[in-house]
């Protein structure tokens, strides 16, 4: 069971370090982005642009800091030590929960808008799930 609650969130470091260097490096916001404003990137203007470009940097960072940090985290978990799972479920509360809840909220403010709720809340259930799987073993 150690082995399998492992494996699925060093599964969850990758795709978290994957989208983060993805929002680090990105050139102007996500098709999902411009489908909840309405607006295309060209129309926005370059002062804006340059603000979004910023945040979404940071969002990166973020995504980046919580792969890395959950991913060093799973090293003393797979060898049998108990710490780490309160300090993994430390990090999924103030990184997955808060994305969790941005996901939602920009959903309300338009509905058809394909925000990414469905996988922020998979990846903070199979974080929990395999937290639950390794406090068992």
């Amino acid at each position: 069971m150690l082995a399998a609650a492992s494996a699925i969130l060093l599964l969850i470091a990758l795709s978290s370090m994957v989208y983060g260097f993805w929002y680090l490096f990105a050139r102007r916001y996500m098709s999902y982005h411009a489908e909840l404003t309405g607006v295309a990137w060209g129309d926005i203007p370059p002062r804006y642009q340059a603000i979004i470009l910023g945040m979404l940097k940071m969002v990166g960072a973020g995504m980046l800091a919580f792969g890395v940090a959950l991913a060093w985290l799973v090293l003393p978990l797979s060898q049998g030590e108990r710490w780490p799972i309160w300090a993994i479920l430390t990090l999924l509360v103030a990184h997955g929960f808060v994305s969790v809840y941005v996901t939602i909220t920009l959903r309300r403010v338009n509905p058809a808008a394909q925000t990414n709720v469905a996988s922020a809340c998979a990846g903070v259930a199979a974080s929990l799930g395999a937290l639950v799987l390794a406090y068992l073993a």
